[in-house]
């Protein structure tokens, strides 16, 4: 009989090494994210072994943390090469030491709440800033409640329910044209805190986290603001840009006086050295308007005239402002 070098046998021994996969549990010990590895412990070793992510992960399972168990597998039979094949069924004792790895102190955090609000009983020029819950230092805390007191702000008009804020903040307003963020933030001490910032023109400045402080948001604050609304809350600060018209009509008797003011996207006048062009139609109703077209100046409004026609009807006018990239719209009725 001829073995042929005992190749057949050879043969099958490699195809069987090549199916067979040697899997066993252990303790994930630490992920080294960047290299796509982690290390674990199995049974009766101390050692920490490199097992890496299988290939087609996009991204660690919600299973795959520190002090779990894993199964982890020779791929192919071969011992030098480790991959996590899953979860464990049981976290394995080692030869000495700490059958899981010391937990990690979780970073200091704003769990829930804590928000700020606009006042829900009429708008005013000042905000609230709800309860929670933090961590600092490992420890999770409720933040508590604002007493009412003379030093507290909190007053009963101002439609907050008892226990629901942790601190009142009269706002004051920068000089019209300007803006400020204002940083609330929540000390070590559970105590709220508001840092306002420097204000500005042209480009935004936010003031700095004190130090050891967690944020709880800014607030944008713009010049000549009287009172501060659930839409204010988290806005952003973009450059100025037209972003509406302001009609005004006047009763001149047979004529109109109609000044159409341009608005950028806060409320406030805008302005620039060539002037905004405008242009009036007439879209309901009957008489005219003159002239067609009209432009600002260096200022940031025009004033057409409306000369009216049937008595008793109601005019509907459209002004726009379509100028290179810029495009506003704002209508006035008339009621003859």
């Amino acid at each position: 009989m001829r073995t042929y070098g005992k190749r057949s046998l050879r043969g099958a021994a490699d195809k069987a090494a090549a199916q067979k996969v040697e899997s066993r549990d252990a303790v994930l010990w630490d992920i080294l994210l960047s290299e796509r590895v982690c290390r674990c412990k199995v049974q009766g070793s101390s050692e920490l072994v490199v097992a890496r992510f299988p290939q087609n992960w996009a991204s660690v399972p919600e299973w795959a943390k520190p002090g779990q168990a894993v199964r982890i597998a020779h791929r192919g039979g071969v011992r030098g090469y480790v991959e996590v094949a899953g979860f464990g069924r049981a976290i394995p004792t080692p030869i000495s030491g700490s059958a899981t790895p010391v937990p990690a102190v979780p970073v200091d955090a704003i769990l829930a709440g804590c928000r700020i609000k606009a006042m829900p009983q009429g708008p005013r020029l000042c905000v609230y800033v709800t309860t929670g819950w933090a961590r600092f230092s490992g420890e999770e805390l409720a933040v508590p409640a604002l007493a009412m007191a003379a030093a507290s702000h909190l007053a009963m008009d101002m439609g907050i329910a008892l226990g629901e804020a942790a601190a009142v903040f009269p706002v004051s307003a920068p000089n019209a044209g300007q803006f400020r963020y204002d940083l609330f933030s929540l000390s070590p001490s559970l105590a709220v805190f508001r840092t306002a910032g420097a204000a500005f023109t042209t480009g935004e400045s936010k003031p700095a986290l004190p130090t050891g402080h967690l944020a709880i948001g800014y607030l944008l604050v713009r010049g000549g603001q009287t009172a501060i609304t659930a839409s204010d809350i988290g806005q952003v600060w973009s450059a100025p840009v037209p972003a509406s018209i302001e009609a005004a009509a006047t009763d001149n008797g047979a004529e109109w006086s109609i000044t159409a003011s341009v608005k950028d996207q806060y409320g406030n006048a805008i302005a620039t050295p060539l002037g905004w062009d405008l242009a009036v139609n007439i879209a309901s109703g009957d008489g005219s308007i003159a002239p067609a077209t009209g432009n600002t100046g260096s200022g940031n409004s025009f004033t057409f005239i409306y000369t009216e026609g049937t008595a008793g009807s109601l005019v509907a006018i459209d002004i726009t402002l379509s100028q290179g990239q810029y495009y506003a719209y704002g209508q006035a009725f008339l009621q003859l």
